[in-house]
């Protein structure tokens, strides 16, 4: 068959739970059937096989999934086209028909968007492209679905509605399904094409050869954990009840807690909340008990067991849990379903863990743990290598300060981190003029301040991210603040009681989402506890100067390719082998009739890997100053602000974000890590080790108990640097474990 493209899409039934179970044991479960399969070659008619008529496939259709299902079709081979393919579809022809597709054979357009900062579903990509109403998908297909590709209710007499029961709405039904390959076919072409190349295809490959691997569960470890909790809450429940008449949820417990601790302020029962209460010496006992029982018994972290055995497949591996470019724009691998990424690190590790484990696995883990703490420990632990096998994991060490450092240029950390010393210990020395030897040896107070600007401060953070940073480090501001007295030098001290005012008006104005109250970190703090912070991020800025100017670069930068479509701008070191800069930033452009340029709707930052980050919609917005404290007759002030298109993180729709040097920094480290850990993963499945599973920065492969697979090898493996980042001063720790941990 004569070909360049199968725009492809399948209607299926089952009485599996999708979101619940995952699309590995979806496909898998005995009712899933394709009902329907719509379908079109290169820009020809839509077809429809309606397999629940008995009759043969269609003969086209039958030799194009043959073909493809025969072995990879080759670089210039023809391709099969769908919406979210790779991770739906691909299996349902797997596991019902029995074609098992090569995944280079396939584009996903989901994919395609993913990699240039579009929204992942096709509904949403016909709004963003702007496809035509006619060509658009059609919107009453969510009301179909549920109609014909679920059972109904168990109360129901028909247990399933078809074409029998409904004709009329089974019509619509396919006529939706066709509409998805008109909608999914005019997507495809207007995706832009700059994100894709040879490289990416391969790690979407092995992306998907880990997903289609998956990794062994211990199912006795994770229903015990599951029985525990269960037992556990009901017995904090009842011991609440008994001791103060109270729940430990609804409207009963925030006035039982009020009433325990009168002197104290309790606005909500939120987790932040209740954490800071406990922070406070000053807590009754009473209160404090009350407090751990509920965060005991509200406790998500154990809800991972759920999902982790839900989606089991038949061999009892777990498959499908991580998403290819799930957060968009950096295109770093996501979680999905059982969410890997989103595991607590738990309060235990070692013998105690293992202990724990025992005595879950014997019903007895009450005796001596926290069930709740112990529970969210051994999440991970229900990871095992298969039998016979072990884990070898390693985890790239601080590779986003790394990042920063050599984009940047900042030579004195890029000397730290070649040399393995702290960089915690070295920033607190630059900042206080003091031998970090020292600093590591004596006074780990510093090295705690050290540590928490280098989270904090790197992305042009100021004192609100400071605030935030110091919670997860647990270092004490107002300790801080008294220690510091008086040390800082007087031009830092200045410059942060001339900023201080200008900072609370600022939060002050801060408006919240949907009415609420905005996040104002810093603007409670007193104002020497401000001033300290203010001044520690000033310290820290005055010592990483290559870190501010890429700062400045970036936005600058931007700024001007948004004002001159066309032109390049650059920023950072000169890390390229051609010595040019590590950021190259532009607009694109088209040209009218009369050849003059038109602004294009897409601002692109290409990285030393020569990927290239999307900015869609891009543009400049205007903005007033607002200063309360401004005279009525002063000249109004005004700031420029990089616009562009976006999914809110709050309200998950497509609309007008706002970024500046610190998230432009942000997005460009994270994605050039990304692309470190990418660049490993296809190397190390390439050197025979498999790979199960991959978190954050870290690797975890599931490899035959053999001395040539050591921690060593894995290190050295992920270590090895790609062309594009000769110089990086990469560096991986590992160990081998018979359950996953951290």
């Amino acid at each position: 068959m004569n070909f360049k493209h199968l725009f492809i899409d399948h209607e299926s039934f089952s009485a599996a739970d999708l979101k619940k179970q995952g699309a590995y044991a979806y496909a898998e479960h005995p009712t899933t059937e394709i009902m329907l399969t719509t379908y079109a070659f290169d820009d020809g008619p839509v077809y429809c096989y309606d397999a629940t008529d008995g009759g043969p496939m269609p003969r086209d259709l039958r030799r194009a999934l043959r073909q493809f299902a025969k072995g990879y079709t080759g670089e210039d081979g023809p391709r099969m086209v769908g919406a979210n393919y790779l991770m739906f579809d691909r299996l349902l022809l797997r596991e019902c028909w029995g074609y098992d597709i090569d995944p280079r054979n396939i584009i996903d357009t989901m994919v395609l968007a993913f990699r240039h900062a579009l929204p992942g579903s096709l509904a949403a990509q016909c709004e963003v492209l702007g496809v035509s109403e006619d060509l658009a998908k059609d919107k009453r297909g969510k009301a179909l679905i549920q109609r014909f590709c679920k059972p109904t209710p168990k109360n129901y007499k028909v247990r399933r509605y078809d074409k029998t029961t409904h004709p009329q709405e089974w019509r619509e039904f396919v006529a939706y399904a066709k509409s998805d390959i008109t909608s999914m076919r005019e997507v495809f072409y207007k995706i832009p094409t700059w994100g894709n190349s040879a490289f990416e295809d391969a790690v979407l490959a092995v992306d998907q050869r880990i997903n289609d691997r998956g990794f062994y569960v211990d199912t006795a470890l994770a229903n015990a954990a599951i029985e525990a909790v269960k037992k556990h809450k009901a017995e904090l429940q009842a011991e609440a009840a008994e001791k103060w008449g109270s729940s430990l949820t609804g409207a009963a417990f925030i006035p039982t807690l009020q009433a325990l601790a009168p002197a104290f302020d309790i606005p909500n029962a939120q987790k932040s909340t209740l954490n800071d209460l406990l922070a406070d010496e000053d807590l009754p006992d009473d209160a404090r008990t009350l407090i751990e029982m509920r965060l005991g018994a509200s406790s998500t972290a154990s809800t991972k067991y759920n999902p982790l055995l839900l989606g089991l497949s038949r061999d009892g591996r777990r498959r499908g849990c991580i998403q290819y470019g799930g957060a968009s724009r950096t295109l770093r691998f996501a979680g999905k379903g059982f969410q890997p990424q989103n595991l607590a690190r738990g309060y235990f590790s070692g013998d105690e863990l293992d202990g724990g484990i025992s005595m879950l696995l014997r019903g007895r883990a009450h005796w001596l743990y926290d069930v709740s703490k112990l529970t969210a420990s051994t999440v991970r632990g229900c990871i095992v290598p298969t039998p016979g096998n072990k884990l070898v994991v390693a985890d790239y060490s601080n590779v986003e300060g790394r990042g920063l450092a050599w984009l940047a240029g900042e030579q004195a950390a890029l000397e730290t981190f070649r040399s393995g010393l702290d960089i915690y210990c070295v920033t607190a020395g630059k900042m206080f003029g003091m031998d970090p030897a020292n600093i590591k040896e004596h006074r780990k107070d510093l090295r705690q301040i050290g540590k928490t600007c280098e989270l904090a401060l790197g992305y042009s953070g100021g004192v609100g991210a400071f605030v935030n940073m110091a919670k997860v480090t647990g270092l004490d501001l107002y300790a801080m603040a008294d220690m510091m007295k008086g040390t800082f030098p007087e031009h830092i001290w200045a410059a942060a009681k001339k900023g201080y005012e200008y900072a609370r008006i600022q939060e002050k104005n801060r408006k919240g989402f949907a009415g609420k109250k905005a996040e104002r970190p810093s603007y409670d703090l007193p104002k020497n506890v401000w001033l300290t912070c203010d001044s520690i991020k000033r310290m820290w800025r005055e010592s990483h100067p290559a870190t501010v100017r890429f700062w400045r670069e970036l936005e600058d930068g931007a700024m001007l390719a948004i004002k001159n479509p066309g032109r390049s701008y650059w920023a950072g070191d000169a890390v390229r082998a051609d010595g040019n800069k590590a950021v190259k930033i532009t607009r694109t452009f088209s040209r009218d009739e009369y050849g003059e340029k038109v602004p294009g709707w897409w601002l692109k930052l290409e990285m030393p890997s020569g990927r290239i980050l999307s900015y869609p919609g891009v543009g400049i917005s205007v903005e007033k100053v607002i200063d309360d404290d401004a005279d009525s007759t002063d000249k109004p002030e005004y700031r420029e602000r990089i616009r562009y298109m976006g999914q809110n993180q709050t309200t998950r729709k497509w609309s007008k974000q706002y970024t500046y040097s610190g998230k432009l920094c942000e997005n460009l480290c994270q994605a050039f890590c990304r692309d470190l850990l990418a660049a490993a993963l296809v190397r190390v499945e390439e050197a025979g080790w498999p790979i199960i599973l991959h978190v954050h920065d870290e690797i975890v492969t599931d490899v035959p108990q053999l001395p040539e697979y050591n921690v060593a090898e894995l290190e050295r493996l992920m270590c090895e640097l790609p062309d594009w980042a000769e110089g990086f001063p990469l560096a991986a720790e590992g160990a081998e474990m018979m359950r996953y941990a951290k």
